[in-house]
């Protein structure tokens, strides 16, 4: 097996380390640690006192996380879990509060790059695209499995393709005759049945809506950034690096509630259901890589920084 390469810089890294920590003797949680990139950036800024913990559901990043921090000579805290067991991870660690938790929604680039793990159209590999061993099922078993009907849906919705039925017929012929196992049969699939000038596009949307739907990635995005406000102290932040629209707008539907707080309908005369603003945004536009960082990394380029703070 061809070996993985190394795990790239962290997008926005300096930027996200330094709107999340507000206090060097704070306790801080990467919810995604992939291979430990952001929190490295993060700990540097951590003073003798501070603490780090590093969640992510793939061993993998965990190993590579771990012997990056052992190289350094850092101190980093882990769990293997996914980041919507946050607060398993806090019992664990013996925290009710903390100071900040990073939320970095993106595939590493190991993950990507390793045509074993099956996240990328650019090479052969199995279908896989799991980001852990607790995910319940494969690409495969998403595109050989699902019926036609919902096979579009995971396109339309996940992956907003126009041409999902064309793609979505074309995948069920072919899987009447065997089941498709590998990336390179998927992509050859696209390729027959939308050929044109924006196949990279749609390939890349196709894909992106797979992986999705198996990994439940957005399926528990918006109680998980609830979740995460509500163990802030006071002054605590909430960073959330997203990759896409999907993401980006739960992000900001979260943040948008939080800041609002009174739920009730605005011809009400009183407020009846008790909510007051518990975040005010850092960062209302977002924050966005420069032109360096991007023609260093190309994946920076869609990235979106979204920092909240929590209200006394």
């Amino acid at each position: 097996m061809q070996q993985a390469p190394e795990y790239h810089v962290p997008v926005l890294g300096p930027e996200a380390s330094e709107l999340l920590v507000t206090d060097s003797d704070g306790v801080y949680v990467d919810a995604t640690l992939g291979g430990g990139g952001h929190a490295e950036q993060v700990s540097r800024r951590l003073g003798p006192r501070g603490r780090l913990i590093g969640i992510d559901r793939d061993p993998e990043a965990i190993q590579e996380a771990t012997r990056r921090f052992s190289g350094e000579g850092l101190e980093l805290e882990t769990a293997t879990m996914p980041f919507w067991r946050l607060q398993e991870a806090m019992d664990l660690a013996g925290l009710t509060r903390v100071h900040g938790v990073l939320f970095d929604l993106g595939l590493s680039s190991r993950q990507i790059d390793d045509a074993q793990r099956g996240f990328s159209y650019e090479q052969d590999g199995p279908l896989d695209m799991r980001m852990g061993p607790d995910a319940e099922q494969t690409a495969a078993d998403v595109v050989n499995g699902s019926d036609e009907a919902d096979l579009i849906r995971i396109l339309r919705s996940y992956g907003e393709e126009r041409q999902a039925q064309q793609i979505v017929r074309s995948i069920c012929r072919r899987r009447l005759s065997s089941p498709i196992e590998r990336t390179g049969e998927l992509r050859q699939i696209v390729t027959e049945a939308t050929p044109g000038p924006h196949l990279q596009k749609r390939l890349a949307r196709v894909f992106q809506a797979i992986r999705i739907a198996v990994n439940g990635e957005l399926d528990r995005l918006e109680e998980s950034l609830d979740a995460a406000a509500d163990v802030l102290l006071p002054g605590g932040r909430l960073a959330v690096l997203s990759y896409h629209s999907l993401e980006d707008r739960i992000v900001k539907l979260v943040f948008r509630s939080r800041v609002k707080g009174c739920t009730c309908p605005p011809d009400l005369p009183i407020c009846r259901c008790g909510r007051t603003p518990s975040l005010k945004v850092i960062t209302p536009k977002g924050v966005r890589a420069t032109p360096l960082e991007v023609s260093r990394n190309p994946r920076a380029r869609s990235a979106t920084l979204r920092v909240a703070e929590r209200l006394e």
